[in-house]
């Protein structure tokens, strides 16, 4: 199964170098392109290349912004949340019976007297 997945990437490979050779060859003719800085003269194909990547380029610098603003949202929520958890878990573990005398019922007991005395 392997070597036809080997088989299968290598045909693609030299079905797109084929079809860009033709490409190529096909649009041949010599462009000057203008731009800001100043003037190039460069194949037909070069230059429709040439714009497709860094349009590429462009798209994957904006997809990585996106992405690592992700990421950091994920973390922060996944870091809340583990702090809530832990919070939880404390919870779970407090004793249930009546305060006594030194335990943290106790010490949850005093301060409620407390506020409701003040």
């Amino acid at each position: 199964m392997r070597w036809l997945r080997r088989l299968v990437v290598v045909a693609l490979f030299v079905g797109a170098l084929v079809l860009g050779w033709r490409f190529a060859r096909a649009n041949g003719n010599p462009l000057v392109v203008d731009y800001l800085v100043g003037t190039i003269e460069a194949p037909l194909w070069a230059v429709i290349g040439g714009c497709i990547g860094i349009g590429a380029v462009l798209g994957f610098v904006v997809m990585g912004f996106q992405a690592a603003r992700f990421g950091l949202t994920t973390r922060r929520y996944r870091k809340l949340a583990r702090g809530l958890e832990e919070e939880v878990h404390q919870l779970r573990n407090l004793p249930l019976g009546p305060p006594e005398a030194g335990g943290p019922r106790a010490a949850d007991a005093a301060l409620e007297s407390r506020t409701r005395s003040g």
